[in-house]
């Protein structure tokens, strides 16, 4: 504000520059940003887990029946590189991060695939070949990575989420960018609130006239005191008013909330088990008995036929593997022996088959 002086002088008032919220940027949405949401991250480890450690089994149809076979070596250790538990928890990552998994086929002397290597699916560019004349032939695809041009007969393509007329499978993350920035922007603005915000700690009152010079000498010895923790003295009939926020306010948690149960919905995971809740659900045994079959049906299955029919490929023809729900469906102990109960009562179990099931001496 201008001193009276400069008033009665007609001298143009000079202000300090007001502070100001900088531009915001749109967020990088990429499997690697997408990844530093908490959200995110706990999804795909909670997908992933439970896949990389169940059992698969393997069978084969012969004459006109099909049996359970023993697992050749490719089921139990798709790849020498690693274990079978970190192929298969890179290969559901990469479709749910990416919407995309290659697996790069190693051929025996017999012509059998006898080796999977896990691509990075960014690195992976499936196309339709060319003619000689210029047009595109749709009947083949062929994969580029690293310099190297690889056949369908080379590449095992699995997707989760496919459109007629794509080759690329969608990505959640890529098709639902929008709320996956909007979580971003607001973990990053939240984080930043006390620092960058532009919001100061408290406001400086005072009813008398008070131009630039003064305004700034007032602040700075505030500014001083605070900072080494002094004493402050208020005169000049100067107040001060501190800016407060609570927790939830300042951290936008019911905001954050529903960012966290946008992410739920987006990987289909239920979102008690990413510490959310839905507002009007109920966690009751049932319920939550409930809530866990719908989960391995309809969002673990969708990774688990994307990778048994892609095994099976790579088995000769006649051959085809299952990976074993039972565990999971029948996880609760009392559950578990009432399926038994039913299944020897129709005849579709021996007592002696549920011992060895249950790990028990026969």
């Amino acid at each position: 504000m201008a001193s009276i002086f400069d008033r009665l002088l007609r001298r143009p008032e000079r202000r300090a520059a007001q502070p100001t919220i900088p531009t915001r940027h749109p967020a990088v949405v990429n499997p690697t940003t997408a990844l530093s949401l908490t959200a995110v991250y706990r999804a795909v480890q909670i997908i992933g887990t439970p896949i990389s450690k169940m059992t698969i089994n393997t069978y084969r149809f012969a004459t006109g029946i099909e049996l359970k076979v023993e697992n050749p070596v490719l089921v139990n250790n798709p790849s020498i590189q690693q274990n079978r538990r970190d192929f298969l928890f890179q290969t559901v990552a990469s479709l749910a991060l990416e919407g995309n998994a290659y697996w790069l086929k190693n051929f025996g002397s017999n012509g059998q695939v006898n080796n999977l290597t896990i691509l990075p699916a960014s690195a992976v560019q499936p196309s339709w070949p060319k003619f000689r004349d210029g047009t595109t032939d749709y009947s083949t695809v062929v994969y580029d990575y690293l310099g190297t041009r690889y056949t369908e007969r080379e590449i095992e393509h699995l997707r989760i989420f496919s459109q007629a007329g794509q080759i690329l499978g969608v990505s959640p993350i890529a098709s639902c960018y929008k709320d996956i920035s909007a979580a971003i922007d607001l973990r990053d603005y939240a984080g930043n609130w006390f620092t960058a915000a532009g919001v100061p700690t408290g406001i400086l009152k005072t009813n008398a006239m008070l131009n630039k010079d003064d305004a700034e000498t007032v602040t700075a010895n505030w500014h001083n005191k605070q900072q080494n923790r002094q004493v402050a003295v208020l005169g000049n009939g100067f107040e001060y008013q501190q800016i407060a926020l609570s927790p939830k306010d300042a951290l936008f948690t019911e905001v954050q909330d529903q960012q966290v149960q946008a992410v739920a919905r987006l990987f289909g995971v239920p979102a008690r088990l990413l510490l959310t809740s839905v507002p009007g659900a109920s966690d009751t045994y049932t319920n939550l008995q409930d809530e866990n079959q719908v989960f391995y049906r309809h969002t673990l299955m969708a990774y688990t036929d994307a990778i048994t029919d892609a095994l099976s490929n790579c088995l000769p023809r006649g051959n085809r593997v299952e990976f074993d729900f039972e565990h999971l469906f029948k996880a609760d102990v009392a559950a578990r022996y009432n399926y038994y109960k039913v299944a020897i009562d129709a005849g579709i179990l021996t007592p002696e088959e549920v011992r060895t099931k249950e790990g028990l001496d026969v």
